[in-house]
Parts: structure tokens; C-alpha cells; sequence
């Protein structure tokens, strides 16, 4: 076996994390048009503003930055790793890696989760109770994006710091 079968190349599990998220962002685009409850309760919701537009702005950056970025960083490890024959430390690139998906995801969908039950209590008339029923999402929303940031970085200073053969 010649090293370049044993050689891990990043770029494609970061066009895996692209398609799971593209996988995720699909599974969450059938569930808002779902025509039955709890479901069917989202486009009202997302419509009539306040924490509901907290749910549309995750999807669109869930899409975005799960999607997007995914795929974006992918197609630049790509470049560094074949097209450049450079390798990537994978002591930065996994943790990075890691802390980037799951802020991800996690600041996404717990911003999203907030928007779709404020906006549900704010649709229901409850709307006296939403400072309080959005406020314990703030600190978990801020601490997963902050572990995204972070694990953007060490992704960044990876590929910065690839080194050539």
C-alpha cells in the first residue's frame, strides 16, 4: 500500500460535513412545510415577526454556514491538500473541525428551537412571558457560536500553517 491511500485528506471530510448539513437543512425545510401540527404551526410563525424571525434567521444560516461553509472550506483544503501537495496538522484541524460543527449546529438549532416557541407564545398571545421564555436561550445560543468562532480559527490557522512535502 503506497502512502497516498494511508494519507487522511481533509477536504473530504469537510465535503461530508457539507452534505450532512445539506442533509439536515432539507429535513428541516420539509419540516416547515409539514401540514400537520406542530409543523404546520412554523409559517405563521416565521410570518408574524418578533421570535419568529429568530427561526428563519437559523435556517438561513444553518444553510449558510453549514452548507456553504462546509463546502467552501472543502473546496480550499482541496487546493491546498492535492492541488499544492501540502498537508494540514491534523492537531489543530481536529479539534477545529469538531468545534466548528457542532457550534454550528448547536447555535442553529437552539436559535431556531427559541425562535419557533417564542414565536409560537407570541402567536398564542403570551407575548407578556417571552422575555422570559427566550431569555435562558441566550447564553447556550452565545456559547455554541462563540465554540464555532474558535473552531473556525484553529481551522483557518491550520490551513494557514500547512506545511509543503
Amino acid at each position: 500500500m503506497d502512502s497516498t491511500s494511508e494519507k487522511r485528506y481533509w477536504y473530504s471530510i469537510f465535503r461530508v460535513a457539507s452534505y450532512v448539513s445539506v442533509f439536515g437543512a432539507l429535513i428541516w425545510t420539509v419540516a416547515m412545510v409539514l401540514p400537520f401540527s406542530p409543523f404546520s404551526e412554523l409559517p405563521p410563525i416565521m410570518v408574524g415577526g418578533g421570535p419568529g424571525q429568530w427561526l428563519v434567521v437559523a435556517y438561513l444560516l444553518y444553510i449558510s454556514l453549514g452548507a456553504g461553509a462546509f463546502g467552501w472550506l472543502s473546496g480550499l483544503l482541496h487546493v491546498i491538500e492535492r492541488g499544492e501537495n501540502r498537508e494540514v496538522s491534523p492537531s489543530l484541524m481536529w479539534p477545529g473541525f469538531v468545534m466548528l460543527f457542532f457550534g454550528v449546529t448547536a447555535s442553529c438549532v437552539s436559535l431556531g428551537y427559541a425562535g419557533a416557541s417564542g414565536g409560537y407564545a407570541s402567536i398564542n398571545g403570551a407575548s407578556s412571558s417571552l422575555h422570559q421564555m427566550l431569555s435562558p436561550y441566550v447564553y447556550p445560543v452565545t456559547a455554541t457560536t462563540v465554540v464555532a468562532v474558535a473552531g473556525a480559527v484553529l481551522v483557518l490557522l491550520a490551513m494557514i500553517r500547512a506545511r509543503g512535502p
